[in-house]
């Protein structure tokens, strides 16, 4: 089998894992990787036998690999994936896709002209769990309203990077993956309404604590909601999402999935089947690609998804 040479942008936790992931697949090759933090990706580098390139656009043009893996923060995602599907490279990205509208439609765009997969890391392709959610889905009829609600005590580990408005954007573009599965159900929005209150704001972005609001009206039918705080007063985290359809209601009461009807309530059925990991998914969608053009509905969810967590409706 011929290996598949790819390259990692990133040195931090999420490349790790990546790379973990990756150099278990007997058909993929790590060629090199990238890092603006030259002490942590020339210790990745070392660790995996493999060279450590301190800018990540000369790890682009290289003619010995075939993807990108992108593991760097959000707010640099959409110009280093451009940059890779001009090269005509296969792309992984961490969500967000970008963190504007016009870099996603861009690169949806560069990846259909260039015959290129553009996956990005939104678990649900590969979840028994959305399957299983979006089957009961299409057995309740018509969406009434989807409500989602997390609520957080304090900063979290790495504040510098969630509570900061230049490298994460707003919260709800930092928690978009919460919205694409969302999206994935029932479609795209007609119209978003957004609001967002920070305590604390500094010159440079930063802040305290936030609470952040998206109301959404599909354009199939239906309300969407969304809410976060975080930096708040509550003893542990907490977090409640809602389908209500007219035939019934999808609760995750308890952490558990459970179904409500007038005949009564039932626990989810979940398929314990195993799936692919993403990076498998990834590998098998560039096979696919040397005979097809590549299926870019996960990257067309996570455009809408932008959207909305940037409050653009039609």
């Amino acid at each position: 089998m011929t290996r598949i040479k790819i390259g990692i942008i990133g040195s931090g936790g999420m490349a790790r894992h990546h790379l973990t992931r990756f150099t278990s697949m007997e058909d993929a090759k790590v060629v090199a990787i990238a890092s603006r933090n030259e002490e942590t990706g020339t210790q990745l580098a070392k660790e995996h036998k493999t060279a450590f390139i301190p800018e990540w656009a000369r790890l682009i043009e290289r003619d010995d690999i075939d993807g990108i893996v992108i593991c760097t923060h959000n707010d640099s995602h959409g110009k280093i994936v451009l940059a890779a599907l001009q090269a005509d490279k296969h792309v992984f990205v961490e969500y967000p896709l970008a963190s504007d509208v016009g870099a996603g439609e861009a690169a949806l765009k560069l990846a259909e002209e260039r015959h290129r997969v553009l996956r990005v890391s939104h678990p649900e392709a590969v979840s028994n769990t959305h399957k299983a959610l979006k089957q009961k889905i299409g057995e309740l009829g018509d969406l009434l309203l989807t409500s989602f609600v997390r609520l957080t005590p304090g900063r979290g580990a790495r504040p510098e990077i969630l509570f900061n408005l230049p490298v994460s954007g707003i919260p709800a573009h930092f928690f978009i993956y919460h919205i694409y599965p969302i999206v994935d159900f029932f479609g795209g929005a007609a119209s978003v309404k957004k609001n967002a209150v920070y305590e604390g704001l500094k010159e440079n972005g930063q802040y305290d604590r936030f609470v952040n609001t998206l109301i959404v009206e599909f354009k199939r039918g239906g309300i969407g909601q969304w809410t976060w705080a975080g930096g708040i007063a509550i003893n542990a985290a907490e977090e409640h999402e809602r389908y209500v359809l007219t035939e019934g209601t999808i609760s995750d009461a308890g952490g558990n999935w459970h179904c409500i009807t007038p005949s009564g309530v039932v626990p989810l059925s979940i398929s314990d089947s195993p799936q692919p990991t993403l990076q498998e998914l990834w590998f098998s969608e560039i096979r696919d690609a040397a005979d097809q053009p590549p299926n870019l509905e996960d990257a067309a969810v996570a455009l809408e998804a932008i959207r909305i967590s940037l409050g653009f409706g039609e």
